[in-house]
């Protein structure tokens, strides 16, 4: 039976320190931690301008410095209205799904079920508007506090989508300019929330 030879010596590793380190290199990490802008503040100023420029934009065409808040308190007024429209789609997008799923789509003149289910179920949907409103006056605080985040909630997406998530590769003023509309329809919701229940 062999023997394995001896283990050799491992061989020795210097690591530099900050001693061994020449001044210069270390003089840049911290002159730039120094002067770099806190990136919390910088978010606030590039939407809280872009806010401001969409309200004065809104107050230099109506003469109303509170326009987009009292557009906001008239799309609040409409929840129930919107509401009927957004469950009369939904309605009428399930009842198309729904024949198609005990496939009467698949019967001689399958397409013309399919139509009348969504119809029907879209004649379903017109009538919510009263169930919408007595809804709302049951939880009535948070009716009114919801209110303009239903409203205000799908536009806002819309810009987001449309606007402002297409440009974050471009220059800060191309996004600036977007993120306008997005950051007006925020501040016109966050001014009139408070107010709703006052």
């Amino acid at each position: 039976m062999t023997t394995p030879p001896p283990p050799s010596d491992p061989p020795t590793v210097h690591l530099p320190t900050a001693v061994d380190a020449p001044a210069d290199d270390l003089a840049p990490e911290t002159e730039a931690k120094d002067t770099s802008p806190n990136r919390r503040l910088r978010w606030l100023v590039f939407n809280a301008s872009a806010a401001a420029a969409g309200h004065l934009a809104i107050w230099s065409v109506t003469g109303d410095p509170m326009a987009g808040v009292h557009l906001v308190a008239r799309m609040a007024t409409s929840v129930p209205q919107l509401g009927r429209a957004v469950l009369t789609g939904v309605a009428a997008w399930a009842g198309w799904k729904g024949a198609r799923l005990i496939r009467l789509d698949r019967l001689p003149g399958g397409s013309a079920f399919c139509i009348g289910a969504a119809f029907g179920a879209a004649l379903w949907g017109q009538g919510t508007t009263p169930l919408i409103a007595d809804a709302m006056a049951v939880a009535h605080p948070w009716s009114t506090l919801l209110a303009p985040l239903l409203t205000t909630g799908p536009v806002a997406a819309a810009c987001w989508r449309l606007l402002d998530s297409r440009t974050t590769q471009a220059r800060a003023p191309i996004r600036w300019v977007a993120r306008v509309p997005l950051a007006t329809v925020v501040l016109s919701s966050a001014l009139y929330a408070p107010g709703a229940l006052l």
